[in-house]
């Protein structure tokens, strides 16, 4: 599966933790960051393997369905 390396929110809702720092290796499919809606949490992963390249989001922060909330730069040898 092809990715542009963003990970968007899938639903509106609070943003309950953030892991991981931009610049450091993220693994394919690591979780990214949780988002809390309706008294759920929903985990957003990596779509690619890569290094985080910015994280767009803050722990506190109201989402919308579609924000880019992290980005992901391919790892060249993850073709």
């Amino acid at each position: 599966m092809d990715s542009d390396g963003k990970v968007r929110a899938a639903m509106n809702g609070r943003v309950v933790a953030v892991s991981g720092q931009a610049g450091r290796a993220r693994l394919r499919r690591s979780a990214g960051h949780d988002a809390g809606a309706m008294k759920m949490e929903h985990v957003h992963t990596a779509p690619i393997s890569g290094t985080i390249s910015a994280i767009d989001v803050a722990e506190g922060e109201q989402v919308t369905t579609g924000r880019i909330v992290v980005e992901i730069e391919a790892d060249s040898r993850a073709a």
